[in-house]
């Protein structure tokens, strides 16, 4: 007992000085944190200093055209230096008596007002004849904001002379802390009590004690806290039960055995970081060194190191591909914005054109499926490497222009021309790079290209219109058929539109009332009714009817479709029982899925407790996959395709003969039938073709996957598709798509003909 009480006591100190290390590691991540955001208003006064938008700004002050071009210009200034796209910056141009000449504001809340502080804060700097001055604003909810102000002669833009400050200007950025506020909330919800940032003068320092914690968050301000007695509490609570247990159990021996363990994996670790941690605190190094062991001292170890070497490697990073893509070596973004600003500008002096010609390589993606990641990048680069080629030959080369990589396969290219159908020129040329696929040094990948086009002043006057309007030309190529090029047009417009009502119409449908399904049966060698295809139509009370063609790849862009399958998927197997009772109980229904869907695993999981709910017997429902999904994702689509199939469904591939999947392929997928599409299924039962239909039909066969051809218009193909061995067959020459009500009366008439 004695020697249980003695660990018991040593633990104790142990663990609290590990709660402690802790603590100080939590500290020292928020004062990183501050230091990032605080820094944001150093670099962005420091940026507006360095180049001429300040100089353009008092030039064009209350000259609406030119302001809202230096306007857009501190808009990349300030995105430049920012990483988070939502975070809240403030800049303000006070006068010489401190009155506001000029507040921009980057936030969500177009409605906000300049804070009241902002105005004291630039009479105190001008009053004090300060060169510099920063400032932590105390707000409502424990939220904080962080002033950096500098005082400039309002002619020269530099350091002014103190005798001379009424000639002076001050600007002010300021930054609200969001990812320090996160940090600061998260110590408060952690140990119980709330941090405290104390205003201190450099010559007093708190009187601390073993439990309470401090930091310098910058010169006269520091982040403190206190362990408190309930939080070390309950770190120890279980160590007291432990202890107890032990002491009872094995005794004395243990006791020393655990000692011995506790040193080894406990203490000395703890005493290793904290060396460490002192090391890196004093800044004697740049970071711990990187633990090996899998023990909670080690993994806090090894975080604390990621964490060190994620801020070098992203500040490394930051300077690098500040101008430059890493990967072509082309212009990026930043570097593309800034060189379209300024040719906008001078296309306004000069009344000439621009055009903004937006790339996006179709199929890339199948590339870096397929071929892989390297042949992606190999792709990117000599792309990239073409482009250039192109602006630099002969035909375009007295035109000044950049091309630049935005992100991903999409590019875009910056055009200066006198002449509007320079931009059309250039466009075909583009695609015509991709005729017949895109050869690099060691592929020959099925890449085209979607090219868009939108020109100053006629399709915008301001490159953020530009932009949009080029991004829409270019999704109108590329659902136009892809590899050939769009200008922005008010046709183009309307179907954007279009596109946009029913996607906001997907986020608001009322499935039950908009929705209904109709049935298409299929037949077999006999003309015996053996199944029905599931097909959903869409009434919008709005928008009139919408045929699946056009909604269903808009919801599975967006993330609609699995609303829409799961009420597909509930009607159809609530009329089951219906359809079963009209047309026999051997009748299947096939329904289709979205391709999105194949790719979770938790689909499969809801359509199989939908089946158990409707107690749908096995095999009597087939999940028919577009083949044109592709082949990407193979292992996670084969594993739920299997999991569905023992689930008791039936796969089919739907489709068949338009996609990307080879023939022999199929044999991958676990597929009980194939259904030939209507385009194969012409073109088969065309005299030029009728040799190759046995045997396509044969090769399913000897894998056991039966055959239903669609696209059966006439009784001509339906007799030669049988004599080909295709088990079922579909088409408007057997039954159009219909209502249950229809279905009924359909049935009745077909039962009376001479097809049964």
């Amino acid at each position: 007992m004695a020697a249980t009480i003695g660990v018991y006591q040593i633990q104790t100190a142990t663990l609290t000085e590990v709660e402690q290390n802790r603590l100080d590691l939590k500290l020292l991540q928020a004062k990183i944190e501050f230091e990032r955001e605080a820094s944001i208003s150093e670099n962005i006064i420091s940026l507006l200093l360095e180049g001429e938008t300040l100089a353009d700004f008092t030039h064009y002050i209350g000259r609406d055209v030119n302001e809202y071009f230096v306007t857009q210009r501190l808009d990349y200034l300030i995105n430049e230096v920012l990483e988070d796209e939502k975070a809240r910056v403030l800049l303000t141009v006070f006068n010489n008596k401190g009155e506001p000449l000029y507040h921009y504001e980057r936030s969500d809340d177009p409605f906000s007002d300049m804070p009241s502080f902002l105005p004291m804060f630039a009479r105190s700097l001008i009053l004090k004849n300060d060169l510099r001055a920063q400032k932590l604003m105390f707000l409502k909810r424990e939220h904080h904001a962080y002033l950096y102000g500098k005082t400039v002669n309002a002619s020269t833009f530099t350091h002014p002379l103190k005798p001379s400050m009424e000639d002076s200007i001050a600007i002010v950025a300021t930054v609200y802390l969001t990812k320090f506020d996160q940090l600061y909330n998260n110590l408060s919800e952690r140990y119980g009590v709330k941090p405290s940032i104390v205003n201190r003068s450099t010559n007093v320092k708190p009187d601390v004690s073993d439990t309470f914690r401090s930091i310098t968050l910058f010169p006269d301000f520091d982040l403190e806290m206190q362990l408190t007695e309930q939080y070390l509490s309950q770190s120890r609570s279980y160590l007291i039960g432990w202890m107890l247990a032990v002491s009872v159990i094995l005794g004395v021996a243990i006791t020393a055995l655990l000692l011995l363990l506790i040193k080894r994996f406990i203490i000395h670790p703890i005493e290793s970081l904290d060396r460490q941690l002192t090391l890196v605190m004093d800044e004697h190094q740049s970071n711990i060194q990187k633990p090996f062991g899998k023990d909670e001292v080690s993994r806090l170890g090894i975080k604390f190191y990621d964490l060190y070497d994620q801020l070098n490697e992203n500040l490394r990073q930051s300077r690098v591909l500040s101008v430059t893509d890493s990967l072509t070596k082309l212009p990026n973004r930043t570097r593309f914005q800034e060189f379209a600003k300024r040719a906008l500008i001078r296309a306004w002096n000069r009344h000439s054109y621009v055009s903004l010609i937006y790339i996006d390589l179709d199929n890339f993606k199948f590339v870096n499926d397929r071929l892989g990641h390297e042949a992606g990048d190999e792709l990117l680069q000599h792309t990239a490497l073409t482009f250039q080629a192109l602006l630099q030959n002969d035909e375009h080369r007295n035109q000044s222009s950049l091309v630049s990589r935005l992100a991903g396969d999409e590019f875009a290219i910056v055009l200066a021309h006198d002449h509007l159908d320079d931009r059309l020129v250039l466009a075909s040329s583009l695609v015509s790079l991709f005729e017949g696929g895109f050869k690099t040094e060691r592929y020959i990948t099925p890449v085209s290209a979607s090219v868009g086009i939108a020109s100053y002043p006629s399709d915008g006057e301001d490159l953020r219109e530009l932009i949009a309007n080029a991004d829409m030309a270019m999704y109108h190529a590329k659902r136009t058929g892809k590899n050939r090029f769009s200008a922005y047009s008010h046709t183009i417009a309307r179907a954007a539109r279009r596109v946009k009502l029913i996607e906001d119409a997907l986020k608001f449908v009322n499935c039950d009332e908009e929705f209904s399904l109709v049935f298409m049966p299929f037949v077999d060698q006999n003309h015996t009714i053996k199944g029905l295809e599931i097909l959903l139509r869409w009434f919008s009370p709005d928008l009139g009817q919408i045929t699946p063609d056009e909604f269903v790849p808009i919801a599975e862009q967006t993330g609609s479709y699995t609303k829409i399958d799961d009420w597909v998927f509930r009607n159809a197997f609530s009329e089951l029982s219906n359809l079963r009772e009209l047309l026999g109980e051997e009748i299947v229904i096939a329904i289709n899925i979205s391709a999105g869907e194949l790719g979770q695993t938790a689909f499969a999981d809801r359509i199989i407790n939908l089946k158990k709910e409707f107690n749908v017997p096995d095999r009597s429902v087939e999940l028919e996959i577009t083949e044109t999904f592709g082949y990407f994702a193979v292992e996670q689509v084969l594993s739920v395709l299997r999991e569905l199939r023992d689930a008791g469904f039936n796969i089919s591939i739907d489709d068949f003969g338009i996609g990307y999947t080879p023939l022999l392929q199929m044999i991958d997928y676990p597929v009980d039938k194939v259904k030939f599409d209507k385009e194969l299924v012409d073109r088969l039962t065309n005299d030029a073709y009728h040799k190759l239909m046995e045997p396509t039909v044969e090769l399913c066969h000897l894998q056991n996957i039966k055959v239903t051809a669609e696209g059966i218009e006439t009784m001509a193909k339906f007799d030669l598709l049988k004599d080909a061995g295709c088990d079922y067959f579909q088409g408007y020459s057997i039954a159009q798509p219909m209502t249950f009500s229809e279905l009924r009366q359909w049935h009745r008439r077909y039962q009376l003909s001479d097809k049964i």
